[in-house]
């Protein structure tokens, strides 16, 4: 259950999906903000809660990468693996929510797709490549 792959794996996992959107948010609040018709975002983040989810993120991340691909860890499918959680969680994600909430237009939730498309495929090669360096 905790191996010393999916340790190392987790970790690179949790500091990359951890520090990366924070920076990219507040690089580009002000492309986002035009999006937004009904802002819910908390005035205070709460990073202790915060890294309580990102690191449940992370663990089962590399645990459904490591048991799909069956000991290959290749960065082919650490690729292939963000496009598919991607497609799980995000995209799909965005649409549903698009159709049953007012609080953002369009153009966030094609934005905020493409960027976490492109995390969890570089989320994804880099538990590849941690995972076949430390199995």
């Amino acid at each position: 259950m905790f191996s010393k792959s999916i340790i190392w794996s987790t970790i690179v996992a949790f500091l990359f999906f951890y520090f990366i959107p924070a920076g990219f948010y507040a690089v580009t609040t002000d492309c986002f903000e035009e999006y937004v018709l009904i802002d819910i975002m908390r005035t205070e983040i709460m990073p202790g809660i915060l890294a309580v989810g990102v690191l449940l993120l992370a663990y089962a991340f590399v645990r459904i990468f490591q048991k799909w691909a069956g000991g290959d860890f290749n960065n082919k499918n650490g690729f292939v693996f963000g496009l598919w959680i991607a497609l799980l969680e995000t995209i799909s994600i965005g649409f549903i929510r698009y159709s049953t909430t007012d609080a953002f237009e369009a153009p966030f939730y094609a934005l905020d797709s493409i960027y976490w498309l492109a995390m969890y495929v570089i989320g994804g090669v880099l538990v590849a490549i941690v995972s076949r360096k430390t199995s």
